[in-house]
């Protein structure tokens, strides 16, 4: 999607939902507090991160409703309060964005912006009068934080686009496993684990908890035969990320003799399930820029290769699953 039809549809969703909320309390000038109860029902990063937070409609209604009556106390002024009326937008006309509303708006859409719900938000947390900080605040929530997850979800986002653009083969798999996920974890994300589960991986020297590791590939199949691996593609540099508190684990392999190998990426993203722990894997084999002649015979090989990358995660999945089994 272009970024103008990106922008386009994110702008036609925001604000028939929040010229709705308007409408709801008797008004026609959609503000920025309409936009951020917009946000909350956007089904993109915006409404993600939100949600995420613990923003949702009902409690960021409730939030903002407490921020204005008290701005007018503060003022002198005690308005009772303008209560919840239906949606009568669909019913009504003569609606439009305040100033703030289309500054936030434009504000979203400059400096290389995409103006999407993302671009929106961010716009929002900065807004300059304070207002959807102070909501935000009363939510448990601070714009300081909002901007972090906007952050950390759009850079998994290009990484995920960039190796996508790099015309690397990828899948992915749910997965189930009959194991708590504590004890899932701590054998997916152990380095000297790795040949529990990992059919590539037959042992690995010892080294530091946090990698790089250097292992060897296996010399023969689990019935015996021998693989008639190539020396170049017998040692392996295994490095990986990890973060705990999701928990989320990537791990990277590449063969130390042959540069030019494509490197395989696994990215394990666990959460707890009934009886056991559910798994999902995404790997990756990252092709390298080849000629056009290269590229045009690999081209018709896709389907095949999709289907390798598939068949690989089905070996993940058992080599996991057997060990507790």
């Amino acid at each position: 999607m272009s970024r103008f039809t990106q922008a386009a549809a994110t702008m036609h969703t925001l604000s028939l939902a929040a010229m709705e909320e308007a409408s709801r309390l008797g008004v026609h000038d959609a503000d920025i507090d309409h936009l951020l109860l917009a946000l909350t029902l956007d089904a993109d990063t915006g409404g993600q991160v939100l949600r995420r937070s613990g923003v949702h409609l009902d409690a960021a209604r409730i939030a903002v409703e407490a921020q204005h009556t008290a701005q007018l106390r503060a003022v002198g002024v005690d308005a009772p309060a303008l209560g919840t009326g239906r949606i009568v937008f669909h019913e009504t006309e003569g609606y439009d964005w305040t100033d703030r509303a289309l500054a936030v708006l434009r504000a979203a859409t400059s400096g290389g912006r995409q103006g999407d719900s993302a671009a929106v938000l961010r716009a929002l947390v900065a807004e300059p009068s304070g207002l959807i900080v102070a909501v935000l605040h009363r939510l448990g929530v601070s714009g300081t934080e909002i901007t972090a997850q906007l952050d950390e979800v759009e850079a998994a986002a290009r990484s995920a686009q960039d190796r996508s653009e790099g015309s690397g083969i990828t899948a992915s798999r749910s997965m189930f496993v009959p194991a708590a996920m504590a004890d899932v974890w701590a054998l997916v994300s152990a380095g000297d684990r790795l040949p529990e589960w990992e059919q590539s991986v037959e042992s690995v020297v010892a080294g530091s908890d946090d990698g790089p590791w250097e292992a060897f590939a296996p010399a023969t199949a689990p019935d015996g035969r021998p693989l008639g691996r190539k020396p170049a593609f017998h040692r392996l540099r295994v490095t990986r990320s990890a973060r705990e508190e999701s928990p989320q684990v990537s791990w990277r392999f590449e063969y130390s003799d042959a540069p030019d190998a494509n490197p395989r990426t696994l990215a394990l993203a666990l959460e707890p399930a009934a009886g056991g722990t559910q798994l999902r894997a995404t790997l990756t084999w990252e092709t390298k820029p080849r000629g056009p002649l290269r590229r045009a015979l690999r081209a018709p090989l896709l389907p095949l290769l999709r289907g390798l990358v598939f068949i690989q995660l089905v070996q993940v999945e058992s080599g996991i699953s057997r060990v507790f089994r």
